[in-house]
Formats: C-alpha cells, structure tokens, sequence
C-alpha cells in the first residue's frame, strides 16, 4: 500500500493510468460550469422582456459581460495554478461562480446582472486552465485523449441539464429562481474538491519553459489557438441563440425549445466525446499525434453542412435531426483537441496554455459571438422579421468551415514530425 507523500501531493496517475475519481469529479465540476454559462441562454427572451432590451443588449450581457473578466483573469489564473496551486484555484472557481449565478437571480438592473455575470466569468476562468491542468497531472500521456474525452463528455452533460432543463425552469418559475437553483448546485461539488484533490508536484521549470516567446512560438499550440477562436466564435453564437430560434423560427415555449435544443445537443456532444477520446488514442499508439489530429480534423469538417441544413430547413424534425448530427460528429474531436493541449507544452506550463487557450477561444468566443449574431439579427429584422435570427444563425453556420483549416494544418505539422 503507498504512503500519502508528506506534503500531501501526487506523483502521477497511477497505474491504471488515469485517476477515475479525480477525472470524474472534474466532469461533475465542468458539467456545472456548462449548466451556468448557458442556462441564460434559456432565459434570454425572458429577461428581455423583463428589463426592455434589445438582442445586442441581451446577447452583450450573456457574452460580452461574462468574458469581461474572464479574459483578463484567466492567464494570471492559470499561472498562479502552474506554481502549485491548481487544485485550490479550480475549488475557488466552481465557489465563486455558483455564489454568483445565485446572485444574478435577485437582480433587478442591468448593472447589477452585468457584475454577476463578470463574477461568474471570474469563477469559470480560475477554474478553466487549472481543471485541465490537474486531468493532465491525474493522467497518462498514452491515456490523455481518454481521459479529456471522459471529463469533457460529462462535462457536456450541463447542455442537457442547462439547456433543456433550464428551460423547463424558466417556463416554471421564472428565470431568478433558475438561477438561484444552479447556483447552488456547485456548494456540495466544492466540498468534494477539498476532500478528494490533492495538488500534483509538478518537475522543476526550465528558464526556456517560463519564456512566453517560446510558448507563441510553439507552432502546433499556435494551430490550436487559431481552432479553438474560430470554432467558438460560432458555436456560442449558435448555443447563446439556439433556444431562442427554435422559440421564433418554429413557434415553441421556452421549456419545449430548452429541451429539444438542449437535450438534442446534450446527448450528442457527450456520445460525440466520449466515442472520440478513445478512437483518438488508438490511432496516435498507431500513428502517432497526426493520427489523432486527422481523425479530429475529419469529423469537424464532415459534421458541418448538418448545421447549415439545420437554419436553412422549416422542418423542426429535419432541424433537430440535423442538430443532432453537427454535434456528435464535431465532438468527436473534444477528446483529442483538448487532451493536445497540454501535450504539446512542458508540464509546468500545462495550466498556462490552457488558460492561453481559453483566453483566445472562450473569452472572444463568448464575448464576440453572442452580440456578433444578436447584432445581425437586429440588422436583419426589417428585412426577415422573425426569420431574422435564422439568417444570423446561417451565417454562424456558414463561418463554421473556417476552424477546420486550421485542423488540417495542425494534422499536417503533427505528419511532418512522424
């Protein structure tokens, strides 16, 4: 039986390879982010009614607000959790945004929701770079894409709990009592960090491996970078403004498009993820990282003329169908796109290109996108009236082609190297 190190940190994963508990503790945490970035989403027409708002206003609070400080925290985050603190910063991160999404549900101004929205952002960007760093620390290289996939497909289940169930909440009793409820979800899973994670001892840093130079200069962490702002630019314009089109374009209730929307998207991603880790690290025993990262760069490319059917159809079972479709095949590439990250860079500096990337891809994605495509509906609507968000979304759709370029080029250096 091995002893506990005195200092109360671990080596490694283990023998299995990865550590099932810590991994799936780190899902449950990613779930709860998921569930309170995007059950506003499900509350957005509510809260415009409610304050008197405009699309750009409603897409600006639920995007822009959040990335606000998110994208100006995240890197100090994540390099304050590659000197040994990762454990205690993704802990403060599920607290600090679970007591803020509790918050925005007794607001009553737009200012005071902006602050808990930047707060959640605030928690969600502590808790981003240090979560992957503390999965690479609990797992093998050879089960790494493995074990993002596993953390990740839980992870997405907050789209079917957000989203769908969300839904169902605002429709029942209101979108402040929603948010007070998901908010309080997260206090009993920050018990369980601090029972249950230990900080990883992570090897001395080089001088070569603190330069920010050569981390730019890391060209494949360069190629994922470029994905990661292309890819969620459209994607959480598409999820921010999904429920909201299947409640104009197809005449649903906010609970009927929250569950179609969100359990339709839910469901995929997560069999999407979960189907890919593995595959994924099958072909790189195989053929290496290219081998992964061709698999990853065929399913985002095959999966999106599925979306663009999807805005174009009046269908609400061709649009779902289709729905369904883009997510599983674009999630296939969760696993290895995220595990990539930090196997592409020293450990020390594993939180910190994690929060790199989450500061170029999440912070723009969901502060640009959601206003982005709430501002060309609002352009449109003269033009389209309630097919106005259509037309905004199939745009989003048709920019979706752009992130698998820089797939392909990724795969290309990956084959270069082999």
């Amino acid at each position: 039986m091995s002893e506990t190190p005195p200092d109360g940190r671990i080596d490694g994963p283990g023998k299995r390879g990865w550590s099932p508990t810590v991994i799936l503790l780190l899902g449950v945490a990613g779930m709860l982010d998921f569930i309170d970035r995007f059950v506003f989403s499900t509350a957005n027409d509510a809260i415009k009614h409610d304050l008197h708002l405009s699309d750009a206003m409603v897409g600006l609070l639920g995007g822009t607000a959040f990335a606000l400080l998110y994208g100006v925290m995240i890197v100090p985050f994540a390099l304050i959790s590659d000197r040994g603190f990762a454990a205690r910063m993704a802990t403060f991160g599920i607290a600090l945004w679970s007591v803020a999404t509790v918050l925005m549900g007794r607001t009553h101004g737009i200012a005071s929701m902006a602050t808990t929205r930047i707060c959640v952002g605030l928690g969600q960007a502590a808790f981003s770079p240090s979560s992957s760093a503390l999965n690479a620390a609990y797992s093998s290289p050879e089960k790494r894409s493995t074990a993002f996939s596993i953390a990740y497909g839980v992870s997405y289940l907050g789209y079917i709990v957000g989203l769908a169930g969300g839904g169902y909440l605002v429709e029942h009793i209101g979108w402040r009592m929603t948010f007070t409820a998901v908010g309080l979800a997260g206090i009993p899973v920050t018990i369980l960090m601090l029972l249950f994670v230990r900080e990883p001892r992570l090897p001395p840093a080089t001088q070569d491996g603190e330069s920010w130079r050569a981390l730019l200069a890391n060209r494949p962490l360069r190629d994922l970078l470029l994905f990661g702002i292309s890819s969620q630019v459209v994607n959480y314009g598409i999820t921010l403004w999904g429920v909201s089109f299947y409640m104009r374009s197809f005449g649903l209730t906010s609970g009927q498009a929250g569950a179609w929307f969100g359990i339709g998207i839910g469901i995929a991603t997560v069999v999407g993820t979960f189907i890919g880790g593995p595959i994924a690290d099958r072909l790189a025993s195989r053929f290496g990282m290219g081998g992964a990262m061709r698999f990853a760069f065929w399913a985002y490319l095959v999966s999106q003329p599925f979306q663009i059917v999807q805005m174009l159809t009046h269908s609400l079972d061709l649009s779902l169908t289709m729905l369904v479709l883009t997510a599983t095949l674009s999630a296939l590439c969760a696993g290895p796109v995220y595990g990539a990250i930090p196997s592409v860079v020293p450990p020390h500096q594993r939180a910190t290109a994690t929060g790199l990337f989450a500061l170029l891809a999440n912070a723009i994605g969901i502060g640009l996108g959601p206003p982005l495509f709430g501002w060309i509906s609002d352009l449109l609507t003269p033009h389209f009236g309630a097919d106005a968000l259509r037309m905004s979304l199939l745009v989003a759709a048709i920019l979706s082609f752009w992130p698998a370029v820089h797939l392909f080029q990724l795969q290309r250096r990956f084959r270069r190297r082999t």
